[in-house]
């Protein structure tokens, strides 16, 4: 299906209209980010590559910001879980654009067969990782480790590599190459975002860690709680553990010169900073560990 001018028109606005959202609500968070993402498309020599990825990060941005609620269910839907499950199969069968999401899809896919690649794949992984979120939000349910891993680790963590390393024209079954440093970055979010994962009824701690550390239902309640101060602390050691296997991997990739900055300079970096600093700012509390247990259902 060809857009026509007017339509990406639209969509470019809406790409500057997301831009602007996220730099109001999260602008220490995302500032940096775009501005890597311009940069890579003179920096590549790839400008359609370039505007692939800033359209393609956007629409991922704006469908978490509504599983997170901080964009309205669009009308006609009953539920968040029940519009990521249409772009799902939207996503696999891109005909009849229901909405500026599925448009945005379509612009997506259009500019990625330009450089001859083919991003449904990975989208669906993505969009399964966000339905995930969308399924749990409000619920404060506590999942095993396997579980957790599966959604962010294979869904999330699995798409965005390979998506990632397509638009670098390198091979996308490399990815597992680059697990520890997208691992590494989840656990990053984890720290960032505790208060509003928590607050948003998001329990992104194993059941398995809950039972060992003794955090109970309230301290999930409390995102400063010295249990939950705890498993951060040792998720951010963790985290700067995967950085270094990261480092030790990454000769293995032949990874091209633009590729590493990327790595470094918008992954890596960011990560390693807020692993320290957590850890150098966080003052751990004697705390008596009673292990319990949480049901499996």
């Amino acid at each position: 299906m060809a857009l026509h001018v007017r339509d990406v028109k639209d969509l470019k606005r809406m790409r500057k209209r997301v831009y602007q959202q996220m730099l109001e609500t999260r602008g220490w968070k995302y500032r940096s980010f775009l501005r890597y993402l311009r940069l890579f498309k003179y920096a590549a020599f790839a400008p359609t590559r370039g505007s692939f990825l800033e359209s393609y990060y956007v629409l991922m941005r704006y469908l978490d910001d509504i599983v997170d609620g901080d964009i309205p269910v669009p009308e006609g839907y009953a539920s968040e879980s029940a519009y990521i499950s249409e772009k799902i199969s939207f996503s696999l069968n891109p005909v009849h654009p229901n909405d500026e999401a599925d448009h945005m899809l379509l612009y997506c896919f259009e500019l990625a067969k330009r450089f001859h690649e083919n991003f449904q794949e990975e989208t669906a992984d993505i969009l399964n990782s966000l339905l995930f979120d969308a399924k749990r939000r409000g619920k404060m349910t506590i999942f095993s480790r396997s579980e957790l891993e599966h959604h962010f680790h294979l869904l999330d963590i699995r798409g965005t590599i390979k998506a990632t390393l397509k638009i670098f024209k390198d091979n996308p079954e490399k990815y597992l190459l680059l697990e520890p440093l997208g691992t590494a970055c989840r656990y990053q979010y984890d720290i960032e975002d505790i208060e509003a994962d928590l607050a948003a009824g998001y329990v992104n701690i194993p059941r398995e860690d809950c039972e060992e550390l003794g955090i109970e239902p309230t301290d999930l309640m409390d995102a400063s709680s010295p249990k939950i101060r705890e498993w951060l602390y040792k998720h951010a050691q963790e985290g700067l553990k995967l950085l270094e296997e990261h480092r030790r991997l990454l000769p293995e990739g032949n990874f091209s010169l633009l590729e590493k900055y990327t790595f470094l300079l918008v992954y890596e970096l960011p990560a390693r900073k807020v692993f320290q600093k957590f850890i150098s700012e966080t003052k751990l509390e004697p705390i008596d560990h009673e292990k319990i247990k949480y049901s499996s259902e």
